[in-house]
């Protein structure tokens, strides 16, 4: 079985959403347990959908898109919530036309995913987390037969982040694997970057300072076939300014600081903090390495003294990287004794992001012209890529990316035929381009359209 997740410890915080349900509410007549029905019933307030399903996914892929949950289907392990019905028209159409139309051009006939694709796609209302690592699970794939989406019911389809973070980079992701399991991709890919795979720590790293290592995100640094899943989903899916972005974070170096120096700040800036907070909130609160890209003095005591402030932190963060309001002191010596920073969310910041999101480089070098160059601010940038010592860890990131770009594109034309570009173009062209409610169209004008012979 195939997971694949996403995220830095997730806290999840649960306030009052609960509401009564008296003898005068009105019931959904719909119910999403209802079993699929063997022959459709005109008379079912989901004929229209169930029609169009049927149609355009069991007798074109001969696959189905399963929207009641199914017990037998779903891990009993996660307490999750079917998908609505709404989610699941806006899902299915968006799918069709920017995962199914968009292979069906690119190879010239349904036959190709009709043969390779899942023969089932299992749609989820909410997330599953893992209790013991605060991961979250945003897809599967088990044995190349099914792929289970989940968080559907946050499904927005005028927000493009949201839907290629949590559904379509996801189906991208899973379908890669499903073709690997098929025809293998070439082994030298696994040997790029095999030292700095971290299978079990993969979530505490930062989005910045992963990119410099040559991963697309942190997950990709778990382990091989996840690096070659999220190399090519996120190399589909990702604009062109996003993607020019993660090459960029991929070239910046980097000077990381271990977090005893957060610990001892939170501390002195909130004593007793610690003392107050359960285990789960201290492994949350705090990561293991803190990385920035650059650094400047506050004053020419500073400079005369070598002790630099840096900033530039960078996460990601569905589809986008958000830069953290953290900055640390560090004098000559490497020791934080004189932290200077504020926090965003309390102690949260990193996953607030500060409140500065980028999709592009010119994002963020108009942040740094505001907030430094404008205010006669000089600035440094951190390690090179050269090995340096300031931590530089010698390696290129962005060609790193680019070496396994390049061996997948290859992949995918000589084990599939397909030229992984033309399919990257027709993507980024849909997904710049949705009209929901001309997709949902089809739906309501299924009984117009001749039923095959």
């Amino acid at each position: 079985m195939k997971k694949y997740i996403i995220g830095s410890a997730v806290c999840l915080a649960l306030a009052g959403a609960f509401a009564s349900c008296s003898s005068d509410d009105d019931l959904d007549p719909v119910s999403i347990f209802q079993p699929e029905p063997d022959v459709l019933d005109p008379t079912s307030p989901t004929y229209k959908f169930d029609k169009w399903v049927k149609k355009n996914y069991l007798d074109e892929y001969n696959m189905t898109f399963t929207y009641r949950m199914k017990s037998l289907a779903t891990d009993p392990d996660y307490n999750l919530v079917p998908a609505s019905l709404d989610k699941s028209m806006q899902l299915a159409v968006l799918t069709k036309y920017l995962w199914y139309d968009v292979y069906d051009q690119i190879t010239g006939s349904t036959d190709f995913l009709r043969q390779y694709g899942p023969k089932m796609l299992h749609i989820i209302g909410s997330s599953a987390v893992n209790p013991s690592t605060g991961t979250e699970i945003l897809g599967l794939a088990e044995g190349g037969l099914k792929v289970s989406l989940f968080v559907v019911n946050d499904l927005d389809p005028e927000n493009a982040e949201l839907l290629n973070a949590k559904y379509f980079k996801t189906m991208h992701h899973e379908f890669s694997h499903i073709l690997h399991q098929t025809k293998t991709y070439p082994k030298s890919f696994d040997e790029i970057n095999a030292a700095n795979y971290e299978p079990n720590t993969w979530q505490d790293r930062l989005g910045g300072t992963t990119c410099s290592l040559g991963f697309t995100s942190p997950y990709a640094s778990g382990q091989a076939r996840e690096d070659f899943a999220e190399t090519c989903a996120n190399y589909i899916v990702r604009t062109p300014d996003e993607w020019e972005l993660t090459l960029w974070l991929a070239d910046r170096g980097w000077v990381e600081v271990d977090d005893s120096f957060i610990t001892y700040a939170l501390s002195d800036v909130w004593p007793g903090a610690f003392r107050d907070l359960d285990k789960t909130g201290i492994d949350d609160a705090v990561m293991q390495k803190y990385g920035f890209c650059y650094y400047y003095y506050r004053n020419q005591s500073d400079k005369d003294q070598n002790r630099k402030t840096y900033f530039g932190q960078f996460v990601e963060r569905e589809e986008v990287y958000y830069l953290t309001n953290l900055q640390l002191t560090v004098d000559a010596t490497g020791s934080c004794s004189t932290p200077d920073f504020e926090y965003v969310n309390d102690y949260f910041y990193y996953i607030a992001g500060g409140g500065q999101k980028f999709k592009k480089v010119a994002d963020f070098e108009a942040w740094v012209k505001t907030n430094f160059t404008d205010k006669g601010i000089e600035i440094f940038p951190a390690a090179a890529s050269e090995k340096t010592e300031d931590g530089g860890d010698g390696r290129d990131g962005r060609a790193i990316i680019l070496e396994k770009v390049s061996i997948a594109r290859q992949w995918f034309a000589s084990a599939w035929g397909i030229d992984m570009d033309a399919l990257r173009a027709l993507v980024q062209e849909r997904q710049s381009d949705i009209d929901i409610n001309e997709l949902l169209k089809q739906i309501d004008d299924i009984d117009k359209v001749p039923d095959a012979e």
